[in-house]
C-alpha cells in the first residue's frame, strides 16, 4: 500500500505529491463517461489522497413502492440534467426534506455518498490507513446542506475539525482524518449553518480566484483540467500541452506555499475514457508525465527562487519541495499509477535532470 507519512510526519502539504481521482465516484456508465474502477476505499489503499466528486440527488425505490432519495455521484452536461424540487426521504439523512432531485438525460449516476463516506472513514481508521489522510473535494453539486450534513453524520470523529491552512498543515496533524472541502458556492449554499470546526472547509482554485491568503480555512490550489472535446486525436499531447501552458502561467504567483494540481487525464466524446487512459500509462507516456511534472517543478523553482530564497539558498532545498506540482490527478486509479506518483516525492537531482 502506499503510505505518504513516511515521507515525514512534519512535511507539510504542500512539500509532497499525491494521487488525485478525477470524478472519483463515478464507476459505471458508458465509455465516455466512466472514469473509474475501484470505489472509494480500494482507490485510497491503492494511493489515492484527493477525491474528485460531483453530488446530486437519484430518485431510489423505498418499502413497498414508495419513492426516496439518495445523494449520489454524478457525470453529466448541465444541459442534460433536469433539476425539480421534491419533498421525500433522503436516505444519507434519514428523514424527509425537501431537495432538490435531479434527472439525466446523459451521463450518469455514480456511487452512493453515504458509501463513499463510509469506506473513507474504513480506511483511515484502519491499521494501513490510521497514519494517512483523504481529501474529499466537492464541487458543482446540488444540496450542499443534505452533503454537509452526510459528511459529518457519517465520518464522525475522524472528519478534520481543525481548520487552518491546508496547504502548510504538517502530515502529522492530518494523519487519520478525512478532510471535507466544499466549493466557494458550496459554503454559501450553506448560509452559515456549518463551520470549519463542524469539519466543513472550503477550497480555491487560484486559476480563477488568485488570491493567496495565508488564513484561508481550507486548501488553494492552481490548475485546471481538460482537453478540447472537438479534437478527438492526439489527446495525450494536446494535454500535455495545455498543462505545462497552465504551470507556466502559475509561475506569475510569487508565493510558494500554493498548491499545485496537474492533471494526467483527457476529455472527449468519441471514445471509451477507459481505452485512451490506458494508451497514456504507456512506458513513452509514462515518461512524458514524469517530464511534464518535472518541467513544472523547474518552472516554480525558475521563477519563486530569486524572489523568495535566503541568501546561500537553491533551488535544490526545501524551497523546490514547496514548489513543485503537488496534486496529480487521474483516471482509473490503481495501484500502478499511484505508485508512479508516489515515487515523484523520491526523484533525485540527476533522475530529474534526466528527463
Amino acid at each position: 500500500m502506499v503510505n505518504y507519512y513516511e515521507l515525514g510526519p512534519d512535511k507539510r502539504l504542500n512539500e509532497i505529491v499525491v494521487a488525485g481521482s478525477h470524478d472519483a465516484g463515478i464507476t459505471g456508465g458508458g465509455g465516455n463517461v466512466r472514469t473509474q474502477a475501484l470505489n472509494i476505499g480500494q482507490q485510497a489503499k491503492a494511493g489515492v489522497r484527493v477525491f474528485d466528486l460531483r453530488i446530486a440527488a437519484a430518485t431510489v425505490k423505498g418499502p413497498w413502492g414508495t419513492k426516496g432519495a439518495e445523494l449520489r455521484a454524478f457525470h453529466a452536461d448541465g444541459k442534460l440534467m433536469k433539476n425539480e424540487s421534491k419533498t421525500r426521504k433522503v436516505a444519507d439523512v434519514g428523514r424527509s426534506v425537501t431537495f432538490t432531485r435531479t434527472k439525466l438525460s446523459g451521463g450518469a449516476f455514480g456511487m452512493g455518498l453515504t458509501k463513499m463516506l463510509a469506506d473513507a472513514r474504513a480506511f483511515v481508521e484502519s491499521d494501513g490507513g490510521k497514519s494517512e489522510f483523504l481529501l474529499l473535494k466537492f464541487d458543482k453539486c446540488l444540496n450542499w446542506p443534505l452533503i454537509a450534513e452526510a459528511c459529518i453524520g457519517t465520518l464522525g470523529s475522524t472528519i478534520y475539525r481543525a481548520g487552518g491552512n491546508l496547504n502548510t498543515t504538517q502530515l502529522k496533524d492530518l494523519k487519520g482524518k478525512v478532510i471535507v472541502l466544499f466549493s466557494k458556492s458550496g459554503v454559501a449554499a450553506l448560509q452559515g449553518a456549518f463551520k470549519p470546526s463542524d469539519g466543513i472547509l472550503s477550497f480555491r482554485n487560484l486559476y480563477s480566484d488568485p488570491a493567496y491568503a495565508p488564513n484561508f480555512n481550507g486548501l488553494q490550489y492552481y490548475g485546471k483540467g481538460g482537453t478540447a472535446v472537438t479534437k478527438p486525436f492526439k489527446k495525450t499531447g494536446q494535454n500535455e500541452k495545455k498543462q505545462l501552458k497552465i504551470m507556466q502561467g502559475a509561475s506569475f504567483m510569487a508565493e510558494p506555499d500554493v498548491i499545485r494540481m496537474m492533471y494526467w487525464t483527457t476529455t472527449g466524446i468519441f471514445e471509451s475514457i477507459k481505452k485512451r487512459n490506458a494508451k497514456m500509462w504507456d512506458p513513452p507516456n509514462i515518461v512524458r508525465l514524469k517530464r511534464l511534472w518535472a518541467q513544472g517543478l523547474e518552472e516554480h523553482v525558475t521563477y519563486v527562487n530569486p524572489l523568495t530564497a535566503p541568501p546561500g539558498s537553491s533551488a535544490n532545498g526545501p524551497l523546490r519541495k514547496r514548489s513543485m506540482p503537488n496534486i496529480v490527478m487521474i483516471d482509473f486509479a490503481d495501484d500502478f499509477k499511484c505508485q508512479t506518483i508516489r515515487g515523484l516525492n523520491d526523484a533525485t537531482e540527476s533522475e530529474l535532470a534526466s528527463l
